[in-house]
């Protein structure tokens, strides 16, 4: 009975201490403290509308700080706006149209060619194309297709790491097709396939020849890519039979980044350039920049005295023109007395030709037909040359067997 009591006394105790002893409860093994003072409760949702209740409302978006404008006032401010947007007036040209564009076209489609007169939207092409005012009619044949492996930032042909494989039968049917339009001056030009082994040397001179063979009389400019300034692919072009080698620096030294490919470079370019003349002195060599992309002119000046240090013939200045709003921004619209003061500026430093203007483009036709003058008159000179050589080989000939 004792022993009974004990324990019910031992229980008592033991459910008594139970009641008084701090409450305390396991959550993920860590014991909480019940008896720690409750954090008070966040009014988040209350002080973000006090917030918005004391701040800006709908009259602060809608309000404008000034009076409002005057009729006259908004209608010059429209103008303005309009004036920003159009082209400067000496810009525009006619939408290329005739006979003769029709026919070209036909023909490119028909034999699959592709010309960077239409890849690029060049302004001139209806004048090229038509003959224009001296008669010469030309054109700008885009070879190895018409996806680019390189981005230039100013150019609106297609690109792509993995462009198609080259036509086996293209130098073939440009020659056909060249001969059978009768043109004058061909310019021959590429996409930069940096894809293939050889970035597309031995399809260029192959061309070349080929038209050779089917249009002796034609005069051939070749707008090469810069082969990586690769001499053992520079020289089979300037072998294959052109009359004049072209490459494009574009821009001053200082711009070549943001405007160009990053595997294009300044210094690439002039000794592309630069090896063209030491593997063939008598070839006329070409280059073009363009103007209006943010250079200044103390940068056109170097870049002018760089080619002609380079042995460059021929330079040709011209406009930058945004082809879409995906391209980089024209920086400003240059003027024709601008232009007029460089090609006066590229011919007191010794160009044999100097073609500026703002719709001037590196294979312009009013350039191509004073080109052309000038290989005229040094196939005129060479003729003349050698028949006076006959003569006197003649006259020595004669002499011999008179003494005999």
């Amino acid at each position: 009975m004792n022993s009974l009591l004990r324990c019910s006394t031992g229980v008592r105790t033991a459910s008594s201490l139970l009641k008084t002893a701090p409450a305390s409860r396991r959550f993920l093994a860590t014991e909480i403290d019940a008896t720690a003072e409750a954090k008070p409760e966040k009014r988040v949702r209350k002080d973000f509308t006090q917030r918005l209740n004391n701040g800006p409302g709908f009259g602060d978006f809608v309000s404008s700080p000034s009076a409002p404008l005057t009729p006259a006032q908004a209608m010059e401010k429209a103008q303005s706006k309009a004036a920003k947007a159009r082209l400067p007036r000496w810009l525009k040209t006619d939408i290329p149209v005739g006979k003769e564009v029709s026919r070209i076209r036909k023909t490119l489609r028909e034999l699959n060619l592709h010309t960077v007169c239409e890849e690029a939207r060049c302004p001139n092409m209806g004048e090229c194309w038509g003959g224009g005012k001296h008669g010469t009619a030309t054109a700008t044949i885009m070879i190895m297709g018409d996806t680019c492996t390189r981005g230039c930032r100013f150019c609106s042909v297609k690109t792509s790491k993995t462009p198609g494989a080259l036509d086996a039968s293209e130098p073939q049917n440009v020659a056909r097709a060249l001969a059978a339009w009768g043109l004058d001056y061909v310019v021959l030009t590429s996409v930069d396939r940096d894809d293939l082994p050889d970035f597309g040397s031995a399809h260029f001179a192959e061309t070349v020849r080929s038209i050779r063979e089917q249009a002796p009389q034609m005069m051939i400019e070749c707008l090469t890519p810069d082969f990586l300034g690769r001499p053992d692919l520079i020289e089979p072009v300037a072998q294959s039979g052109l009359d004049v080698y072209a490459h494009n620096i574009e821009t001053v030294e200082g711009l070549q980044r943001s405007v160009r490919d990053h595997r294009a470079n300044y210094k690439q370019s002039m000794f592309v350039l630069e090896h063209v003349k030491r593997t063939k002195p008598t070839l006329l060599t070409k280059s073009s920049i363009m103007l209006g992309v943010g250079e200044t002119d103390a940068e056109v000046m170097q870049t002018m005295r760089d080619l002609r240090t380079a042995g460059v013939d021929i330079v040709t200045l011209g406009q930058y023109m945004r082809p879409t709003k995906r391209h980089m921004k024209v920086h400003e619209y240059v003027t024709p007395e601008k232009f007029a003061h460089w090609e006066k500026v590229g011919n007191e430093l010794g160009f044999i030709y100097t073609a500026s203007g703002p719709l001037v483009r590196s294979s312009y036709k009013a350039g191509e037909f004073f080109i052309s003058e000038i290989l005229r008159k040094r196939a005129s000179a060479s003729s003349m040359r050698n028949v006076a050589a006959s003569v006197a080989e003649g006259r020595s000939k004669s002499d011999s067997t008179i003494q005999a």
